[in-house]
């Protein structure tokens, strides 16, 4: 009987052990394992693994705001001028944008809510929204003048068109890039880098030729210009001119320069001046045919302080429609400068302190050069 019951327990504990146990499953190696899908998959695949290239793109516009065209409409029936500009702000900041020059000043404006100020001598437009603006401009004629001058802002379109001019008359453009004589409905390329442009009120009767070039010519002319290190410029000059009558002698000053005196044979003489620039100076009848006068004159501007080791500055001497024989130009720096030049003007040598130019036998030209300064060096 016992011996039964051990053997029953005994057979039951082994039933336990067994049930106990963890199974054993037969599981096939992944490591061999194949799998087949189609090339457009695995692409797709191969595509999702690859790390997201990310593309900066700037976007700091290279020009923050610029006018863009300028059209400048006369009539000098009305003695008005109507410019159309296009100007864009790139950005949303607050920009200024320049216009034309502000000796002429606007008469009106369109848009009226157009900011426009006067900064260094510039009509300027102020914004601070992003985007195109679409202006136009009236400036008024001087009454009875037959001659204005004005100073448009670079822009890479710039044109000007005549719309009335009195009968018989024809308008004289003159700037930079040459003279052209324009009659009613004609339009005309302005230079895109901006500065001066005279117009000339002409009859059309008589050779379209330049007041004075035939009347007077400059024998001599003979400049100093003086520059110190805050970049305060001064230049005195001698001009000596040949008439036979009565003239008046016509220079355009560098632009944002004032005068300070001038002298016609010994007597203080007060030139008409117009646009802040242009110097009409009268020269009275000569007492003997081929007789001459003396101009003195001085005048100021500013430069960019002079750089304690080197730089460069560009100076300009005053431009007219008078044929010029021969003009000297002496440029003092101080003395510590080495200097070199570049320009429509040649240097010559001279043992006196200073960079020596001369030009000779022009006609309406502006003697203009850009000085390379540099520190001497001691050994």
């Amino acid at each position: 009987m016992w011996s039964m019951k051990i053997m029953i327990l005994s057979l039951l504990g082994a039933a336990v052990a067994a049930m106990a146990a963890p199974a054993q499953i037969n599981t096939p190696k992944l490591d061999d394992s194949e799998v087949r899908i189609s090339y457009a998959e695995l692409k797709r695949l191969l595509a999702a693994a690859q790390p997201a290239v990310t593309v900066t793109v700037s976007k700091t516009p290279p020009v923050s705001a610029a006018l863009l065209s300028a059209v400048y409409r006369i009539d000098w029936q009305a003695a008005q001028i109507t410019a159309q500009m296009q100007a864009e702000n790139f950005s949303d900041q607050w920009q200024s944008i320049p216009l034309a020059g502000a000796a002429l000043g606007a008469v009106s404006v369109k848009p009226a809510d157009a900011r426009i100020v006067v900064l260094d001598d510039q009509l300027c437009l102020i914004t601070g929204k992003a985007g195109p603006v679409s202006l136009e401009l009236s400036f008024a004629l001087p009454v009875g003048t037959s001659s204005i001058t004005l100073h448009p802002a670079p822009s890479a379109v710039a044109a000007i068109e005549t719309t009335a001019l009195p009968e018989g008359r024809h308008l004289s453009v003159q700037h930079a890039g040459g003279t052209a004589t324009l009659m009613s409905a004609c339009r005309h390329a302005l230079p895109a880098s901006g500065g001066a442009v005279t117009l000339t009120l002409a009859d059309s009767k008589a050779p379209a030729v330049i007041t004075g070039t035939d009347e007077a010519i400059i024998s001599t002319a003979t400049y100093t210009t003086q520059v110190v290190r805050d970049g305060s410029v001064l230049t005195e000059g001698t001009l000596i001119a040949r008439h036979d009558s009565p003239i008046r002698l016509t220079l355009h000053l560098p632009e944002q320069s004032k005068l300070l005196q001038c002298h016609v044979n010994g007597t203080l003489t007060r030139p008409l001046i117009q646009n802040g620039t242009q110097l009409d100076i009268p020269l009275a009848e000569p007492t003997t045919d081929g007789a001459e006068s003396e101009i003195k004159l001085s005048y100021t501007s500013a430069q960019p302080a002079l750089q304690l080791a080197e730089g460069e500055i560009d100076l300009a001497l005053p431009q007219t429609p008078v044929f010029a024989r021969q003009i000297d130009w002496t440029v003092q720096l101080p003395d510590y400068y080495d200097l070199s030049t570049t320009g429509n003007i040649d240097a010559i040598t001279d043992p006196k302190p200073g960079l020596h130019l001369r030009k000779s036998l022009c006609r309406d030209q502006q003697p203009q050069a850009r000085i390379t300064y540099r520190k001497r060096t001691t050994k």
